[in-house]
């Protein structure tokens, strides 16, 4: 098999574009991707600190790779990697996370949600249901950059990830997060994500391209929702055969965002319990306490 740019051995076939790709001509295909993507969304600016969340899994210390090697060199531009610990156990140890960013030249700073919230994560029914640290790891993600002086947050997000989202919601019947929420008000940080684009399969090959031995390239803990695992097997499978599948999803969740009218919002439903209200579920409740209390 030889790559359709250069004649060398290639090392994937992409189904949706019907081409085969080296090494070198991957890469380039996923930054032009990538790049393309900010551009679209207007997501980097002059002046901006962009701090990267490395977990250490695959999507984010790949990521991190491509903003230093793109934009590591440009004077109007900083980077920084954040970490937040949810004592659950991250794909790589904070000590390597944080050597994996130094490594690059870029400036690291990781937390905790023990650290942030302490006895907040217990609750009268016991510990913090698991499902629910991901909405308190977002806040804490949010709290270090604004402590970071950051003015965007750049996740891992694959095409693979933002298609089951869509199709999760659509399965769900939750409009509000398939419309979006307002932009960011002032004192919140945008988030941004370069690979919204790249299949999962070619982050993963970006990753393994470039890191020596098994560094970065560990990969991410699955979701601990179980319809999220059963969106993952069906969308595999319809996407063996309608390989556009995905881009065509995350296409539709774009072009809803952007016709939404912003307004007045409710609070997402929590991804474990269901609950709408913040005032009732405790994961929403205790980052407003913490804070109150601090």
């Amino acid at each position: 098999m030889r790559c359709d740019r250069c004649g060398r051995d290639a090392i994937i076939f992409q189904h949706y574009s019907g081409l085969h790709l080296c090494g070198d001509h991957l890469q380039r295909d996923l930054v032009t991707r990538a790049k393309r993507t900010i551009r679209a969304h207007g997501w980097i600016r002059s002046g901006d600190r962009i701090a990267v969340a490395l977990s250490g899994g695959t999507n984010s210390s790949s990521l991190l790779h491509f903003f230093s090697a793109q934009f590591g060199m440009r004077p109007d531009l900083s980077l920084v990697a954040i970490t937040v610990d949810e004592g659950m156990g991250l794909p790589g140890d904070m000590n390597g996370i944080e050597r994996l960013a130094e490594g690059m030249g870029i400036e690291w700073a990781g937390t905790s949600l023990a650290r942030e919230f302490g006895k907040a994560l217990e609750t009268e029914n016991g510990p913090l249901p698991i499902f629910c640290r991901d909405i308190l790891r977002a806040s804490a993600l949010t709290s270090l950059a604004g402590r970071m002086g950051v003015t965007k947050v750049a996740l891992g997000t694959t095409l693979d990830d933002g298609a089951r989202s869509v199709l999760l919601s659509v399965l769900r019947g939750e409009p509000e997060r398939l419309l979006g929420r307002p932009r960011p008000g002032e004192g919140e940080i945008p988030r941004i994500r370069p690979f919204l684009r790249i299949p999962a399969e070619e982050v993963a090959l970006y990753a393994r391209l470039n890191f020596p031995g098994d560094a970065g390239t560990a990969p991410r803990p699955q979701s601990r929702d179980p319809l999220w695992s059963e969106v993952r097997r069906v969308l595999s499978e319809y996407t063996n055969r309608h390989p556009a599948a995905p881009f065509s999803l995350v296409n539709l969740g774009d072009a809803l965002q952007e016709h939404h009218v912003p307004g007045p919002v409710g609070p997402e439903p929590c991804d474990g319990c269901r609950e709408r209200l913040a005032t009732s579920c405790p994961a929403r409740r205790i980052p407003g306490e913490v804070k109150g209390n601090g």
